[in-house]
């Protein structure tokens, strides 16, 4: 089996001839949840969560909060708002050097 066929069965393979993605710190982690958190309820405001369940069910229900997720953390990492930046500047003073509250 070639190693494209592997890296698209399994996954998080990569090719050996591709370099390894930067992991994130927990300030970038957290400052990108927080962003897609912002998106999803936005999304979810305008009714696109609604729009996906249309005469599904619950099951539909379920799934579209997956993909309204999805569509979310896509947003997040390609057109940020900045709120998480500002989010993480207004609590910077409270927490304590590498810390991240919950």
């Amino acid at each position: 089996m070639s190693e494209l066929a592997i890296s698209s069965i399994v996954p998080g393979a990569q090719r050996p001839d591709t370099p390894a993605q930067p992991v994130p710190d927990e300030t970038t982690q957290l400052r990108l949840r927080f962003e897609q958190m912002l998106w999803s309820e936005m999304l979810s405001h305008a009714g696109l969560e609604k729009a996906f369940t249309q005469g599904g069910g619950e099951g539909a229900s379920e799934f579209s909060r997956f993909i309204v997720e999805a569509i979310a953390k896509d947003l997040a990492e390609k057109h940020p708002l900045g709120f998480g930046d500002k989010a993480l500047a207004g609590i910077a003073p409270q927490v304590p050097q590498g810390e991240i509250p919950e």
